[in-house]
């Protein structure tokens, strides 16, 4: 040993610190004792050990020092130091973790690294894996801003020597780690505060701060197990609150910062620590770990809270400090480098997610290759037109071609239908969606359905343009609709000459038309979800075998369809009842079997979880039922239960009565097959019987008291589909079945079903393209209320306009605010007030002597008839009482009602009425004296009046409205008060965390993760 030290004038102390490292003490010790450069003196420190630990250091012949369990490692290096003689020049301690085995050589290409440079006083070896030893794991290390341990390689990243030299380092890890024993005792060793986990970030950075140089040598190596921070055993050291190694290293972290860091940034790092402490706290919640969550917040929050070790520390540093912080800032990783590999591990993730690696892959070999064959032999270049030719390229080629030719006239900001104009912004959505008090008709305090919130959300990706989400949606969706059809039918058939043309049969069916060419958004989106949500829903019968986290997966995406349309509830609510009628027969004998149990448990779970999540807006279907059969927008009458048996919705815009789908054909002949398609046909079948019901029925909703059928659209989807589905499933192998049999029933079923289905293409592809493009559903279309009548703002005007065809022609009136209804207005429209119905009706026929003064009462100021109309009835107007006509132009006549009308009116002791100003909702002003307040809006418990700080006392007049007593004149404050609304809008979101939380895959916690997955 002796001899050794004087040839290269460095004397090496190896100090080895074991805390239940039995499982990896024998390679250690063994890689110690089998140096090139033989180690001078070897020591160890044993804290506490439980297992064979001590019995393997005393066989290997190694003096140990018996420590207190709790003593940190930092400690027992201090221990092992002040116990040894007297220092040297040139003398190193070489740090060594119980589960760190160096390389052979490791030593030697320390030293030699160090040899010609006196500045360094600590050097580390290159950290590989321990059982993947081509797993690189660390060349130097550092720390983000955000405490996170910074090595600067991806994760699992394979050695492969692209980070070998020796390279200057903020520090190395201590597992390996060689510093000189001067500097180590004049810096006062490792951090006691730090008994684990980043005491060697700290010793370096002080030792640069001391103006000392750390480096790492790649030339050495050593493998790591790295057992306490992937939890291989249990953390004993003090301060390891609950012996948690995530706080401990989260806690050190920011420990480490904060004592070493220049005070003029402790806020902003103060900021960063507690942020980032939340995000990750947030991911662990999601991935299910609630204790690493606890563990990132606890962490941070015990230094915040107790900062006396921050104090003492940042003072022993200030005394060591030799340097400019300036020269440890450049060891500091930037952000955009965290940004960077962050950005490619997420994408590279996601790429693996998408792209697995095809372990079948062919690769054409070498061995493989044919030498004889002829280089020169002409390759036939036309094979490339066998693309063009493939039932794939065919297909979604003509389904483009028919969608772009429909939607010619739909190039614009869409309108008409069901479809009312839609807002220039993202934003107008997102009020409408929060605000608690909608300005349509009298005003509403009704819910806003959940897909104006998801069309905002979507309308990020179009910069925030809803009409150009909107006019894309229109025009995309019948290739969207193939595409997740080809999906489905993939799975019954490897066929593609079958589902190919099925898809786009699917794609061109008469829901569909009906649905685009009306502005019936959830009709659409369902044609669009409905073969995901049947792949998702294919075993159904067995919901037993479903997980939580597949119900709460597949209650996402029924979430979102309730969200459209609460008719798919009812869909699944009547599924639900006869699924749990079947379940009870079947299991009449024990009907408390616990697999009855958990069926209905499950199936009630997917039913109705997606309803809760689309609070308050589904809880209003309590309040006005009427709203389970509606979709969003105006309300569009459907065809009536004939229509709806042949597979078409009906009413305006919809294929012609003769034009007849295949659809029903389809599934009767589907019910007499002895294939799976015959249970598909079954749940045709009782889709259409529940589509033909509800179109038979009627109902007035969305601020319309005129009743109209049912529209169907949702319902006939899956009736749509489960035809397409079942006669995919017929035509797999039906050829094969009728070449080897003789002619039947059968053949002669198959070709009037091919005819009709090719019949049915043709017609309805060539009116689709024709007739089919002048749809109720346009581009750019005329406004309703001209621009002059929306410069007073939110001004009530009565509108009367007439409606319907050349032949048939009738008066609509509706109250408007000075514009166009808008994209979610109708759905939380209130219900047409009848006094005010009565006077539209009055000036219709003539007998409307006292329409103005109940117009004036409910704060109408304008009258409006939109041209066309009856010259009779505009000189009837004219000769009313009560009206100033003001303007007569192309677009229409508007006459003024003459009596007080405004939003907020004061009628005074002498029963003068006087307007007030008053803004959209909220309002700020002056009274002159005592009397009443006249809000001519909606009553609602929420709509307050603050004067001097009061309340004033809320009642109701004659005609409904909310009036205020008024005692003293003064400034007064007209509000809506929205609690109610946030704490509906905080339980809906609560819903979704928690079964999106449900949804995804739970993480693990390091120690239930296996040894050659870590590796």
């Amino acid at each position: 040993m002796a001899s050794q030290a004087a040839v290269d004038k460095h004397r090496v102390t190896a100090v080895l610190v074991s805390h239940n490292g039995a499982v990896w003490l024998p390679e250690v010790v063994a890689a110690l004792t089998s140096q090139t450069r033989p180690i001078d003196l070897i020591t160890a420190v044993d804290t506490g050990s439980q297992d064979a630990s001590t019995k393997l250091l005393k066989s290997a012949r190694i003096p140990f020092i018996s420590a207190d369990v709790e003593t940190g490692f930092g400690q027992a290096i201090s221990l092992a130091v002040n116990k040894l003689p007297q220092s040297v020049d040139h003398e190193w301690i070489w740090l060594i973790h119980d589960d760190c085995a160096p390389a052979p050589t490791a030593l030697a290409e320390l030293l030699a690294a160090v040899d010609d440079r006196p500045q360094v006083v600590m050097v580390g070896p290159k950290l590989l894996g321990w059982h993947d030893r081509t797993h690189l794991l660390e060349a130097g290390v550092s720390i983000a801003g955000n405490g996170a341990r910074w090595t600067g390689l991806e994760p699992l990243e394979y050695d492969q020597g692209q980070h070998d030299g020796d390279h200057e380092v903020l520090a190395v890890s201590t597992a390996g780690a060689l510093i000189r024993r001067d500097v180590f005792e004049e810096l006062g060793g490792l951090d006691p505060n730090l008994t684990l986990f980043r005491d060697d970030v700290d010793f370096g950075w002080r030792a640069r701060a001391a103006g000392h140089s750390v480096m790492v040598a790649t030339g050495a190596v050593a493998f790591h197990a790295q057992a306490s921070a992937t939890e291989r055993r249990t953390i004993e050291v003090a301060g390891a609150i609950l012996h948690r190694p995530l706080l401990l290293d989260r806690r050190n972290a920011a420990y480490v910062l904060l004592a070493n860091s220049s005070w003029w940034i402790l806020p902003w790092l103060l900021i960063q620590l507690l942020g980032t402490a939340i995000a990750r706290a947030i991911g662990y919640l999601i991935a299910k770990l609630p204790g690493y969550a606890a563990d990132e917040i606890l962490a941070v929050g015990a230094l915040i809270i107790r900062p006396g070790s921050i104090i003492a520390a940042r003072k022993v540093r200030r005394k060591q400090r030799f340097v400019s912080a300036r020269v440890i800032a450049s060891f500091i990783p930037p952000r955009w480098s965290q940004l960077r590999l962050a950005s490619e591990g997420v994408i590279d993730d996601i790429r693996r997610r998408m792209f697995p690696d095809d372990s079948q892959a062919a690769s054409i070999s070498v061995l493989e290759s044919n030498e004889d064959e002829d280089l020169l032999t002409p390759v036939n270049t036309n094979q490339w037109f066998g693309v063009f030719k493939r039932p794939e390229v065919i297909g979604f080629a003509l389904i483009t071609i028919i969608s772009i030719l429909n939607s010619r006239n739909r190039f614009g900001a869409l309108v008409g239908g069901a479809l009312p104009i839609s807002p220039s912004g993202a934003t107008d959505l997102w009020r409408t969606y929060f605000e608690s008090w909608h300005q349509v008709g009298m005003g509403s305090s009704s819910a806003t359905p959940t897909w104006v919130a998801v069309t905002a959300t979507v309308s990020i990706l179009f910069l925030g343009k809803v009409q150009f989400l909107i006019t894309t949606f229109f025009l995309v969706a019948p290739i969207v609709m193939m595409y997740t059809a080809s999906k489905l039918l993939k799975r019954l058939t490897s066929n593609t000459w079958i589902s190919i043309p099925a898809a786009f049969l699917y794609a061109i069916s008469p829901v569909t038309i009906a649905a685009i060419s009306t502005g019936h958004i959830a009709t659409v989106l369902f044609m669009i979800l409905a073969p995901f949500a049947a792949l998702l829903l294919h075993d159904i019968e067995k919901i037993e075998l479903y997980s939580w986290r597949k119900i709460a997966g597949i209650s996402l995406l029924l979430a979102l369809l309730y969200g459209f349309s609460l008719m798919i509830f009812v869909i699944g609510l009547v599924a639900g009842l006869i699924s749990t009628l079947s379940d009870y027969e079947k299991h009449a004998q024990e009907a408390n079997s616990p697999l009855y149990s958990l069926r209905l448990q499950k199936r009630a779970a997917l039913i109705f979880t997606p309803f809760f999540m689309n609070i308050p807006f589904s809880l209003e279907v309590f309040v006005h039922p009427s709203r389970l059969l509606v979709e969003p927008g105006l309300l569009i009458s459907g065809g009536g239960p004939f229509m709806a048996l042949l597979g078409n919705p009906g009413g305006a815009n919809s294929l012609p009565g003769w034009l007849i789908s295949p659809i029903l054909l389809v599934l009767i002949i589907s019910l007499f097959s002895s294939t799976h398609a015959r249970r598909i046909a079954e749940y045709g079948v009782g889709a259409l019987v529940l589509g033909v019901v509800l179109s038979s029925l009627s109902i007035s909703t969305h601020g319309n008291e005129a009743s109209s059928k049912v529209w169907p659209g949702p319902v006939l989807v899956l009736v749509t589909l489960a035809a397409i589905a079942s006669g995919t499933v017929l035509l797999d192998r039906l050829r094969e079945t009728l070449v080897l049999s003789h002619i039947h029933y059968r053949h002669i079923l198959s070709a009037l079903l091919l005819f009709a289905t090719f019949t049915y293409s043709v017609v309805a592809i060539g009116w689709s393209v024709s007739k089919g493009a002048d749809s109720l559903v346009q581009a750019n279309r005329e406004t309703v209320m001209p621009a002059f009548l929306s410069v007073e703002k939110d001004t009530k005007i009565l509108v009367l306009r007439e409606v319907g065809s050349v032949e048939e022609k009738k008066v609509q009136y509706y109250l408007s605010r000075g514009r166009d209804i808008s994209l979610g207005e109708p759905d939380v429209a209130p219900e047409q007030t009848p006094a005010i119905a009565e006077a539209a009706r009055g000036l219709i026929d003539g007998s409307g002597v006292s329409s103005s003064t109940t117009l004036s009462n409910f704060g109408v100021k304008y009258l409006f008839v939109k041209a066309p109309f009856k010259r009779e009835i505009i000189r009837s107007i004219d000769g009313l009482g009560g009206f100033s006509r003001t303007a007569a132009t192309s677009l229409g006549v508007v006459w003024k009602v003459t009596a007080p009308a405004s939003r907020l009116m004061f009628v005074g002791a002498d029963g003068v009425r006087q307007e007030l100003q008053a803004g959209e909702v909220g309002a700020r002003t002056f009274v002159p004296s005592a009397g009443t307040l006249i809000l001519t809006e909606t009553y609602n418990r929420s709509w307050q009046i603050l004067e001097n700080g009061y309340r004033l006392d809320r009642g109701k007049n004659e005609q409904g409205l909310p009036t205020f007593t008024v005692t003293e004149s003064g400034e007064i404050s007209l509000i809506h008060d929205g609690t109610v609304r946030r704490g509906w809008l905080s339980l809906q979101l609560i819903f979704l965390v928690v079964v999106l939380v449900m949804a995804l895959p739970a993480g693990r916690r390091k120690s239930d993760i296996s040894e050659k997955e870590l590796a």
